[in-house]
């Protein structure tokens, strides 16, 4: 039995071919089963447009899926450094966020109690410091985070076998080349004073924790000063070895046109100089740009 297509049938499978996105072929697929006459003549063409179809929305579904993912474990980073924190089950990564941050984390001693990487903000100084407790799990997506974080804090707790947390953290940070930004610190040690490093009971092993992580982190403080008033309280963060020239481009690329010369104020006896655009700064600088 033939067909017996209309005219617009065909209009709409050249629209079809022609087509670039799967929403397009997805509309135009349902048009042109819509189109076609239902009788037996047409049942194994119905067949495979059908067929067509279906494998396109599970193709769009997938895709919707796979963003989706991507979206959700993608954290944007704030403040001066993004860091993460990993270990075994239960060796007091929540318990570390949560002191470090007053964030409100589940502490439990039910092993994989994190099912999802925890985001809170710490203050150093007069510095913002984002953390990230990636779970315990370790998904695959765990070292997409891992790889752009600035720094990683592997916890090896002291309670549990201390050989065994190393070997297998240092494997899984060797094997993504992770291991050059790492830093394995003890947990718990108000558990057992014969070991260094921190515990969430003792402010004093937290500061020096924040006070290692800053220093491994290579960056420097500088405070902007608008030309006749007080410095801006919050500081700029700068990699180590940044110049007069990095600074103002970070303030505005424009100013490099304009630019005349800088005042570096600090805790020298010539605080108040003049210098130039290839000046390296310190850290705690402040920074007066002249511009013609």
């Amino acid at each position: 039995m033939p067909a017996n297509l209309p005219r617009e049938w065909f209009l709409v499978e050249e629209q079809l071919r022609e087509a670039r996105t799967i929403e397009e072929k997805i509309k135009l697929l349902k048009k042109l089963i819509s189109l076609t006459p239902k009788h037996k003549g047409t049942e194994n063409l119905l067949a495979q447009l059908r067929k067509r179809l279906s494998k396109l929305k599970k193709e769009k579904e997938s895709k919707a899926k796979r963003k989706s993912r991507a979206s959700e474990l993608t954290i944007e980073k704030r403040g001066a450094a993004q860091i993460c924190v990993i270990g075994l089950a239960n060796s007091g990564k929540s318990a570390l966020l949560k002191a470090l941050t007053g964030k409100g984390i589940e502490v439990s001693e039910i092993p994989y109690t994190t099912k999802k990487p925890e985001v809170a903000m710490a203050t150093y100084e007069d510095v913002q410091l984002q953390l990230i407790e990636i779970p315990s799990t370790f998904e695959s997506y765990t070292f997409g985070i891992l790889n752009n974080c600035d720094f990683i804090i592997a916890l090896v707790d002291i309670t549990q076998d201390i050989d065994y947390q190393k070997k297998f953290l240092e494997k899984l940070l060797k094997e993504r080349n992770l291991l050059q930004k790492s830093l394995f610190v003890f947990s718990k040690i108000d558990l057992n004073k014969k070991f260094k490093g921190i515990s969430c009971f003792d402010k004093s092993s937290l500061k020096n924790l924040l006070d290692t992580i800053w220093r491994k982190l290579n960056l420097i403080r500088v405070y902007p000063k608008p030309v006749g008033k007080k410095p801006e309280e919050k500081p700029l963060t700068l990699p180590k070895g940044s110049t007069v020239r990095d600074f103002t481009k970070f303030i505005h690329k424009d100013f490099l046109k304009n630019f005349k010369y800088a005042r570096i104020f600090d805790s020298s006896p010539f605080s108040g100089r003049k210098v130039g655009l290839d000046y390296k700064l310190k850290d705690r600088d402040i920074v007066e740009i002249h511009l013609s």
